[in-house]
């Protein structure tokens, strides 16, 4: 239940993180000063504030507002929106990194902005931030086990309860700390294979 619940999370905040830190990326690339502001003003908030004060904020203090999530919810939407600061930033390096040549000879071809986005700056950027965007990826992983603490059962919560029936505490987090290593391990090894694939130089 508590592996289940930890990989329900990750997967649902990396889809969510990613998309929500595209569209910051985005805004901060973008030409008007308004977007640009958001933008940077939604990555520095979140990166000058703890995470656990911004999930503890989300299920603690929205309900005073009457407005309550369930905690499996509120794990996904407080991960989702700390991991888009750095997917932002990542993102908007891949985007910095594009030489002007790409823009100039999308326009030779007759593309409009909407096209040379989608069909060439995106998937460049994309390609270019993936190495970073794994390392997001894989703290989040990690940052997951601090949804334990609004009642969330994922591994870590499950391994509290097991170790408050057995009285077995070192057993317990040393078999959690090698299933964490071992499946941060494998991500790993599997984001290299992929950018070893996808990895262009410009």
């Amino acid at each position: 239940m508590g592996v289940l619940n930890t990989l329900m999370i990750a997967v649902l905040t990396l889809t969510f993180g990613f998309f929500l830190g595209l569209i910051i990326a985005l805004m901060r690339r973008s030409r008007f000063v308004l977007l640009r502001g958001i933008g940077a003003a939604w990555v520095d908030f979140l990166r000058n504030t703890p995470f656990l004060i911004q999930l503890y904020f989300l299920f603690y203090g929205l309900p005073a507002l009457g407005i309550n999530t369930d905690p499996i919810v509120t794990a996904i939407i407080g991960l989702s929106i700390n991991t888009s600061a750095p997917n932002c930033e990542a993102i908007r390096s891949g985007l910095l990194a594009i030489k002007k040549d790409y823009y100039q000879c999308a326009a030779a071809l007759g593309l409009s902005q909407f096209q040379v986005f989608r069909l060439i700056i995106i998937p460049v950027a994309l390609r270019l931030a993936f190495r970073s965007l794994t390392s997001n990826f894989i703290n989040l992983v990690l940052t997951t086990s601090a949804a334990f603490t609004i009642t969330v059962n994922e591994l870590m919560g499950v391994s509290r309860t097991i170790t408050a029936r057995t009285s077995r505490p070192f057993e317990m987090y040393l078999f959690i700390m090698g299933a964490y290593c071992v499946f941060t391990f494998l991500l790993s090894f599997i984001a290299k294979a992929i950018n070893r694939r996808i990895e262009i130089t410009l």
